[in-house]
């Protein structure tokens, strides 16, 4: 389903775990060495759509490092991003000459609970959500979209999601950077 939600000059993947066998690259291995096997099986689920979206540009046997943060490293002039979630991933992958930043996010609804706004949402967009009748709906949109966000531009450090304002519009929305990092 990922592809045709894609513009052109994108390419994507994705994949919904169902225990089938995946193999890891072996120039990726040392990332999850000594991770749990929740945390393993994500990051190969990952990588698996990063490398299949990486196909098409010509790069489906690339390793995809990371970096000191944690963030995928690509291989030149190529630009992508994952997303991992409850048994689900997804990757898109890009030449780096057509965008400027990527970015892609799945969350299950129901994750991003009122408790948690504070801390995610500006002041607006909290009143905008407790309007909502769809609000679990909406919440798991919002956040997802400023995580989307976030990769797209690169940003670094803590997830300061309150300095990304985020207006959801019809099957899209439209983000600001407002924080100074």
């Amino acid at each position: 389903m990922i592809a045709v939600l894609l513009p052109p000059g994108l390419s994507g993947a994705e994949l919904r775990d169902t225990g089938q066998k995946l193999f890891l690259h072996p120039g990726e291995e040392h990332h999850v060495a000594r991770a749990a096997e929740k945390r393993r099986r994500d990051f190969v689920l990952g990588r698996s759509c990063a490398r299949a979206a990486l196909a098409p540009l010509g790069h489906g046997e690339a390793v995809i490092g990371m970096g000191a943060d944690g963030a995928p490293q690509w291989p030149a002039r190529i630009l992508g991003s994952i997303t991992h979630t409850s048994g689900y991933a997804a990757a898109v992958a890009g030449e780096g000459n057509s965008f400027l930043g990527l970015g892609v996010d799945a969350e299950k609804v129901g994750g991003v609970t009122p408790k948690l706004w504070p801390r995610l949402f500006t002041a607006a967009e909290q009143a905008h959500l407790a309007a909502r009748t769809d609000v679990d709906v909406a919440a798991t949109l919002l956040f997802s979209a400023k995580e989307a966000a976030f990769k797209a531009w690169r940003l670094k450090g803590a997830l300061a999601f309150r300095d990304i304002a985020i207006a959801l519009r019809g099957d899209g929305f439209t983000a600001d950077h407002t924080g100074k990092s």
